[in-house]
């Protein structure tokens, strides 16, 4: 009778201590909204959320790449357009000062121009991003790209890598455009050092449209223009194709995180109807329990044990 008892009264501790472990587990299973709060509640599911996890924050970090290039893309695109605006400027001026009735004052105001725009248009190469970093230095961004050597010429600093940012599990894009490139790199010489040439023939009093010596660098400057112009608006003209190319990759990969947080949900999310129904049940068992458990443990041959 004994050993009864003491069995009856064991069975039923243990009834208590699972019905208080699985309330427990509810409470904590609301709390959270997951279904699933251990590997061994669901190994196969796990593994599904566990990967959907891992693709959403690969994807959320290809989304801040993209971002980032956006932004560093739009910054660039402002400051070469910029550069075409002063270098449009440039050459209505080219073409004004070969006018022969123009005095040598004349020519000389323009030339006074034509420095404030070569130097408008150093300081759109030398631009630098929000940290302070030079745009078109290459992987130099720490180095000013254009700068004067001991002569006055004019150098370009940087270098001419290209870095390359992850957009996708499978694709790289070229974050940057070089000063190298869309200066220094044409068939004719490059615009800086070109229009300081222009410069000093236009304050040369002694030469006039008709000289060889005015004519031949009039003509190089405007050799040197169009080179430059169509550099920099086909360096414009690349970074718009690329900013197309992210927007699309940006809404494909938005569209998959939006995939993999419902598999996420589909997978480990709590059916709350079916939860609160479980827990009602649960609560109900244990306070039977409770009341029996009370009653056992004051049983006389239980005393007697």
């Amino acid at each position: 009778m004994r050993v009864s008892t003491y069995n009856l009264y064991a069975s039923n501790l243990n009834s208590l201590q699972n019905s208080t472990a699985d309330i427990a587990r509810l409470n904590q299973m609301m709390a959270t909204g997951k279904s699933i709060l251990r590997p061994s509640d669901d190994p196969i599911g796990s593994v599904k959320v566990i990967s959907s996890q891992r693709d959403v924050a690969a994807t959320e970090q290809y989304l801040k790449n993209i971002g980032s290039l956006s932004s560093s893309f739009g910054r660039a695109e402002t400051y070469l357009s910029s550069m075409v605006e002063i270098e449009s400027r440039m050459r209505e001026i080219t073409l004004s000062t070969r006018n022969g009735s123009l005095s040598a004052e004349d020519r000389a105001a323009y030339a006074s121009e034509l420095e404030e725009l070569l130097e408008a248009f150093v300081g759109a190469v030398n631009a630098q991003d929000d940290a302070g970093n030079y745009i078109f230095s290459g992987n130099e961004t720490g180095t000013v790209p254009i700068a004067q050597d001991a002569s006055g010429n004019y150098i370009y600093q940087g270098d001419n890598n290209q870095r390359e940012v992850q957009t996708s599990g499978s694709s790289w894009m070229t974050a940057n455009v070089t000063a190298e490139q869309f200066i220094f790199s044409n068939g004719s010489a490059d615009i800086l050092n070109q229009t300081q040439d222009f410069i000093d023939v236009l304050k040369d009093p002694n030469l006039a449209p008709g000289a060889p010596g005015f004519d031949n660098v009039a003509d190089a400057m405007m050799a040197t223009l169009d080179d430059t112009l169509s550099s920099v608006s086909g360096a414009i003209t690349d970074i718009g194709g690329k900013q197309k190319s992210l927007m699309l990759m940006e809404e494909s990969h938005e569209e998959m995180i939006l995939f993999n947080q419902e598999v996420i949900g589909d997978t480990e999310g709590l059916d709350y109807a079916q939860a609160t129904a479980e827990f009602n049940l649960k609560l109900t068992t244990l306070k039977i329990t409770q009341q029996t458990f009370v009653q056992i443990s004051q049983l006389t041959l239980f005393n007697q044990l």
